[in-house]
């Protein structure tokens, strides 16, 4: 636009030059600043993600552990009992790691 202009109106064409060369300055500085915010946004992300794979996990665990128990009913068998509340502190154990990382 401005070699369309500068050479009818030079007047307009500097000032249209100068006009774009501060927008350019102004969006160098503004792509910094994003990407720094945009890195900061990725790692709290993965953070989230993480924590969410923690508690995903202990939710499995527990759930399977209630299972377990659920099976002594049937058999009348302490051991099924016994492991299914191991697996269930197991499960509450590493859902409660996902309010610790970091």
């Amino acid at each position: 636009m401005v070699k369309l202009v500068a050479p009818l109106n030079k007047e307009l064409g500097e000032q249209l030059k100068e006009k774009y060369a501060k927008e350019v300055e102004h969006y160098e500085g503004d792509k910094v600043d994003v990407s720094k915010e945009a890195k900061n946004l990725e790692e709290e992300r993965d953070l989230t993600v993480r924590q969410a794979n923690r508690f995903d996990g202990g939710e499995a665990l527990l759930e399977i552990g209630l299972v377990i128990c659920s099976i002594t009913l049937l058999t009348k068998r302490k051991a099924f009992w016994l492991s299914g509340v191991l697996i269930g502190v197991l499960g509450a154990a590493m859902a409660a790691t996902g309010f610790f990382l970091h």
